[in-house]
């Protein structure tokens, strides 16, 4: 009698199909990766993954053999390396040294760490010498030109290359997050020579892996895979699949759906700027395509998250600043889309049209018209891309004494579009620097923020033994803005003020406390003090426009960030009136934001002066800032072209004076920078040059009487105004220190 195990059975029937499918994908992986090239006639994939890969290496070698027809050339070539690395690597796993069937194939496919080095050394070995078979083939296949001397080092280094990521990826290796780049670039590659209305399928490969990469490994490992799957769909694809990973790495944490939205819109935006617009619908329908395959992988991709849960006003401001953060590259796309866009055709025509109109503006020597000259370029530049002089018609090169220099100009149209493409892509790498920095800057803020200071501690929780109040544990974190928790207090012996208290903490770790306050949980209690400002800041300020102008060409901002800095911002423009008042607000929106997000004061001055520069009409800014840490009592003066500063102190003044020139005039901003203490009591005024001349040889100072900053400011805008009659722009910035 038999008895059926239906349990047995059906773990043999999983086991067996679980085989198919494994047997089902080498064959299919096989065939797809020899399929895709590098490069015109080289294909690497196939015989790395082969040289590689433990399992299925029999339906791996029949996928890769299928797939040689399609490919481009070599096939002999391949079919023998392919062979080759099947029989010597069948070889050494069917060589015996006292194992036999089942114990031989373990201990191949476990091999000792030794043995694996052994092993792996072999597949590169064997991928070596494929490559260079191949590339011996093609250098002897037809007669060799420097080009098939690049495709033979390029075949040389291509195929051990990818044998060794490829053997990172399947073992899992230490390398496997570099394996990874490898793998998704090979697999994005092979949808290169597929295309839709120009917009080849590896963009939204491409985008799949970025989205990928980028929610299971964060915003700069998903920049890194953006970048690299764009570079199998052109230039335009490399910044926005780089910039994708970015948004959707910052974001993801956050809102998996806005993060989404937001990667698609940005990265079809960026498109739009750097590509050509006849391809830019088909990229952005390839695109949303590409998010919506992405929305049922998510739940296979575990997602990064960070290690300890951010409360929601910390996650709503590095919304905030990573906000702000990418609106500064819309400043990028704008500046390189002219430049960095291919030449479309009605551009050509433009420019030998440009051409063709100066060298006949000048020459009397023919009777030939221009449009016939026009088009005569414009044909040759269509068919050839270049205009080779012999080949014009004859009564053109007869008739026209000009025509070699013309012709040479016109050929030189396209070097110089790439040249200027250049230098879009040299301010893309300087705005992706700026970015970098400012989302630096702000990691480190935030980082100081959760430092522990153990020293600080140990001398609170003995501070604390000495009033006599128990604790189980003190705990001091920032390094800047201080917080001190004692946990485990007991209220009911705590005798001390809370003023004491504060003020005997407070000298421990070097920074002004708030009084203590107690968080209950149970009969648990936590008492907590923080750093409080020292100082408050009263500010006032009087403008006025130049006698005959409407609008004042000076722009005045007052503004505080959450961790306590206050900026006081007079920024002049070039000139007087609107045109005055464009340049300066530009300089001030621009900075208080950056300054506002986190940015270093240097950084922020430098991405202010590039934003001048880069406008068509030439405009520049002084640019006075007035910084004073409320937390610290340290104030600091950054003046470029700005007029002097005063700080009147007890009876006394001093004089803060720059001879720096204005930002967006040079292309690196030169500031100088000035750092004191502040006391209280102390009035700061800020004024721009209509207030207190340069010039002036009395060096007269304004008279300050005593009241409150705006009762300051307007009698010192009324004296000055009275002095000099609004020949200039006058402002007048008045801070006074409590």
């Amino acid at each position: 009698m038999v008895v059926l195990n239906l349990s047995v059975i059906r773990k043999e029937v999983s086991k067996q199909v679980s085989a198919r499918k494994e047997e089902l994908l080498a064959f299919t992986g096989g065939f797809l990766l020899s399929c895709a090239p590098l490069a015109e006639g080289i294909h690497p994939f196939g015989i790395a993954l082969l040289c590689a890969s433990k399992k299925c290496r029999p339906t791996l070698l029949f996928g890769c053999v299928a797939a040689l027809p399609f490919c481009s050339s070599g096939k002999l070539i391949q079919l023998l390396c392919l062979l080759g690395c099947f029989f010597a690597l069948s070889s050494v796993e069917n060589r015996g040294s006292g194992l036999h069937g089942q114990a031989k194939l373990r201990a191949y496919l476990s091999p000792a760490p030794a043995e694996r080095e052994v092993q792996n050394a072999l597949r590169m070995l064997l991928a070596s010498a494929a490559a260079l078979l191949t590339a011996f083939g093609s250098l002897f296949s037809v007669d060799a030109t420097p080009a098939d001397v690049v495709l033979a080092f390029a075949l040389s280094i291509s195929f051990p290359a990818f044998c060794w990521l490829f053997c990172q990826f399947l073992q899992k290796g230490r390398f496997y997050d570099l394996s990874l780049f490898g793998c998704a670039f090979a697999l994005t590659q092979i949808f290169h020579g597929l295309s839709i209305a120009g917009v080849p399928l590896s963009l939204p490969a491409g985008a799949i892996f970025t989205l990928c990469a980028a929610r299971n490994k964060g915003f700069a490992y998903g920049c890194a895979m953006g970048l690299l799957c764009g570079l199998t769909s052109g230039g335009a694809a490399t910044g926005a699949l780089g910039v994708t990973g970015i948004t959707y790495g910052l974001l993801v944490s956050g809102s998996e759906g806005l993060a989404l939205i937001l990667a698609y819109m940005i990265s079809v935006s960026g498109y739009w700027y750097l590509a050509d617009n006849a391809t830019v619908l088909p990229a952005a329908i390839l695109l949303v395509l590409s998010c919506f395959a992405f929305l049922p992988l998510q739940k296979y991709v575990p997602q990064k998250l960070p290690p300890v849960a951010a409360p929601l006003k910390v996650q709503e401001l590095r919304l905030e600043k990573y906000a702000a953060a990418f609106s500064s590259l819309s400043g990028l796309f704008y500046t390189v889309s002219e430049n960095a866009a291919p030449q479309t055709t009605d551009q050509t025509v433009k420019g030998i049209q440009t051409v063709v109109n100066a060298f006949c503006r000048n020459c009397e020597g023919c009777d030939l018209q221009e449009s016939e000259l026009c088009n005569c370029f414009v044909d040759r530049m269509r068919e050839q891309g270049i205009v080779h002089l012999p080949e014009l018609p004859l009564h053109i090169t007869r008739r026209c004494p000009s025509i070699r220099a013309m012709a040479k100009t016109v050929n030189n149209l396209p070097t110089l579009r790439e040249k200027e493409g250049e230098k879009g892509i040299r301010r893309m790498a300087a705005e992706y620097a700026n970015l970098s920095s400012l989302l630096d800057s702000a990691a480190r803020r935030e980082e100081a923020a959760r430092v522990k200071d153990k020293p600080a501690a140990a001398k609170v929780r003995d501070s604390l033994r000495e009033m006599k109040i128990p604790c189980d544990s003190v705990r001091v974190t920032g390094t800047r803005l201080r917080t001190v928790e004692a946990f485990g207090v007991r209220l009911s012996e705590i005798s001390a003020s809370s003023s004491r208290i504060s003020a005997t903490l407070s000298e421990q770790v070097g920074t002004r406390l708030s009084e203590p306050e107690f968080l209950l949980g149970g009969d648990y209690a936590v008492m907590k003090l923080t750093s409080v400002p020292r100082v408050r800041i009263e500010y006032a300020k009087c403008t006025a426009s130049k006698m005959g102008e409407k609008v004042c060409g000076d722009t005045v901002s007052f503004f505080e960030t959450d961790d306590g800095y206050f900026y006081c911002l007079l920024s002049d423009g070039m000139g007087s009136g609107r045109d005055a008042a464009l340049s300066s607000r530009l300089a001030a929106i621009m900075l208080e934001k950056l300054l506002t997000v986190g940015a270093e004061k240097a950084d922020a001055l430098q991405m202010v002066n590039k934003a001048l520069l880069q406008k068509d009409k030439e405009i520049f800014a002084t640019i006075d800032l007035l910084e004073i840490d409320r937390y610290t009592g340290t104030a600091t003066l950054i003046k470029a072209g700005a007029a002097p500063t005063l700080l009147f102190r007890e009876g006394g003044c001093r004089r803060f004076e720059s001879k720096t020139p204005p930002a967006g005039i040079m292309r690196d901003v030169i500031a100088e920078k000035r750092t004191f203490r502040i006391r209280k009591g102390d009035l700061v005024l800020l004024m721009s040059d209509g207030v207190l001349q340069v010039g002036d040889p009395s060096g007269s100072l304004p008279t300050v009487s005593p009241g409150n900053a705006h009762a300051v400011a307007s009698a010192v805008l009324t004296a000055a105004r009275a002095h000099s009659s609004c020949a200039d722009d006058m402002s007048v910035c008045a801070v006074r220190i409590y």
